[in-house]
C-alpha cells in the first residue's frame, strides 16, 4: 500500500514527479511483495510451487505497467487522469 500511496500522490512528495520516482515506486512494490510473500508463507498460505522470486518479479512488472500507463495520461475511458484511473483499477483488486 505504501507504493500505491506514493504513486497516487499521497506520500507527501506530490506523486510520481521526481527523477527517480520510477525506480522508487518499483523498488517499493518489490519490497512489499517480498514481505507479503514471507507473511503468507509463514502462515502456510503459499503453494509449494510458488517462489518468492516469481512474486517479486510479478510485482515489479505490474508496478512498471502502472507507472507507464500513468505517464501516458491514464489511458482509461475518455483519457482520464492518471490518479483517478489508477484508483479505479486498484479498487478491483482490494
Amino acid at each position: 500500500m505504501q507504493a500505491l500511496k506514493m504513486f497516487s500522490g499521497g506520500a507527501g512528495q506530490g506523486g510520481m514527479g521526481g527523477g527517480n520516482s520510477q525506480n522508487q515506486f518499483i523498488g517499493m512494490a518489490m519490497a512489499e511483495a517480498g514481505k507479503l510473500f514471507d507473511q503468507q508463507s509463514a502462515q502456510g498460505k503459499v503453494a509449494p510451487s510458488a517462489s518468492k522470486q516469481s512474486a517479486v518479479t510479478s510485482a515489479a512488472e505490474m508496478a512498471l505497467k502502472m507507472y507507464m500507463k500513468s505517464q501516458m495520461g491514464g489511458g482509461g475511458s475518455g483519457g482520464g487522469s492518471g490518479g483517478g484511473g489508477l484508483m479505479g483499477m486498484v479498487s478491483k483488486f482490494l
